[in-house]
């Protein structure tokens, strides 16, 4: 029974006191109890009756009260609003009535002939103020806690008891930090050599309020601004070269709008496309990767035109793909056509800079359709045969036109023999 109630006042203290502090005001009281051993020992409460005879001269009732004055100043502790810790020391002389056969208590109370035991407890106890007494200037409140207690037998010998204290009270709020109490509580005796009793108590409690910390005067000191352009140093990209505010900090010695820390040429006013480079040339090429920045060029030949192709070459070419023949109507190769094609092979290895174009081309014999397809496939057979010899695909080209650009007329056989033909045009830029 002892752990059980022991236990259930610990969790108690321990919910409360886990709240935060709201007010953070201390206080110490001072009440004046009643002690009261008697009223739930024999019943009778506050005073003790008794009838006697004296001296044949008729009955005579007398009355003692029957409450021990005491003492008790305490130590308070607001948690919030609604909860005090409250430990307190209380003082007094009890005598406790023990049911005696020969009357030896009544005589005690009646004639006060026995002597008086010690009381010295220890509160630990928690105040829950039912209303907010920040609101109200009278409060109601419920407390409970535990009290180890030291007593004197009467006869030399102390002994260590305990109890666990439940009561009702009323706080009034008479002034600034000043409260009287009123409060009334039963002690359930959990220890052997204790009994139950009741303790009440008025006094009053004087609040302190510790004052609150000022808060530390920081000095704010201005964001650092080495270059002195009116950005600070923690959002200036160039915290050592002034600049405007629009571009982070830094300068535009070029004034194209593009920083300098950005400006791939910042002593030359540019394009944004070309990070701040000119095109003086116009060929889609900046002037600082153009290595004829003056000269419109071909990004294959680092901004430089390409070189003009030797009319000597031109006319090889032209002379060779004349004279490449196929197998009527197919688009098979005749074997006499090796020599020319191998020629064209051998310009085009001889220069790596030229790209070749290959044209097929009939006459108007059979339909339209089937001309075209027929000359689509003779020029791919000449390109074909260029790879195979070593020519990288990358440099040729191949279409068809079929009988749609004749050079000649096709109402006879000379010149029917003239529109069938290849066409092979060099350039020296890649498309």
């Amino acid at each position: 029974m002892l752990m059980k109630k022991s236990s259930a006042i610990c969790l108690l203290l321990a919910a409360c006191t886990g709240v935060s502090f709201a007010q953070n005001r201390s206080g110490v009281g001072i009440h004046a109890s009643g002690f009261d051993y008697a009223g739930p020992i024999t019943g009778q409460y506050l005073f003790h009756e008794k009838t006697d005879i004296i001296n044949g001269s008729g009955p005579k009732t007398t009355h003692r009260l029957l409450w021990r004055p005491g003492v008790r100043i305490g130590y308070f502790k607001e948690l919030n609003r609604f909860f005090d810790l409250n430990l307190g020391l209380s003082a007094t002389n009890i005598e406790i009535p023990l049911n005696e056969t020969d009357n030896t208590y009544e005589n005690r109370v009646m004639y006060n002939t026995s002597a008086r035991q010690l009381y010295l407890g220890g509160d630990v106890r928690v105040n829950f103020n039912i209303l907010d007494k920040t609101k109200y200037i009278v409060t109601p409140y419920l407390f409970a806690g535990v009290t180890p207690t030291y007593k004197d037998d009467g006869y030399g010998y102390g002994y260590i008891t305990a109890t666990v204290p439940l009561g009702l009270g009323f706080n009034f709020n008479v002034g600034r930090n000043i409260d009287l109490q009123l409060e009334s509580g039963y002690r359930l005796a959990i220890t052997n050599r204790e009994y139950n009793h009741l303790q009440h108590s008025a006094g009053i409690v004087f609040w302190f309020v510790r004052p609150k910390e000022a808060a530390p005067v920081v000095e704010v000191l201005p964001p650092a601004d080495t270059d002195h352009d009116g950005v600070p140093d923690g959002e200036d990209q160039c915290p050592t070269i002034a600049g405007p505010a629009a571009l982070n900090g830094c300068p535009d010695s070029d004034n194209d709008g593009i920083a300098d820390n950005r400006d791939e040429c910042p002593m030359i006013a540019g394009k944004p496309e070309f990070n701040g480079c000119p095109d003086s040339d116009n060929d889609g090429i900046p002037d600082n990767r153009d290595k004829c920045p003056y000269v419109a060029g071909t990004a294959d030949r680092e901004g430089c035109p390409p070189e003009e192709i030797k009319q000597e070459i031109i006319h090889q070419v032209d002379k060779a793909a004349k004279a490449i023949f196929f197998e009527t109507g197919k688009s098979v190769l005749r074997k006499d056509s090796y020599t020319q094609l191998d020629i064209v092979v051998g310009i085009l290895k001889d220069n790596p800079g030229l790209f070749a174009d290959i044209e097929g081309h009939t006459d108007n014999v059979g339909s339209d359709e089937l001309n075209m397809k027929l000359s689509d496939r003779r020029a791919a057979v000449v390109r074909d045969y260029f790879v195979s010899k070593g020519i990288s695909a990358d440099r040729l080209t191949s279409v068809g036109y079929g009988e749609s650009r004749p050079i000649a007329t096709n109402d006879n056989a000379a010149g029917r023999a003239q529109n069938r033909r290849t066409v092979i045009s060099l350039r020296n830029y890649a498309k």
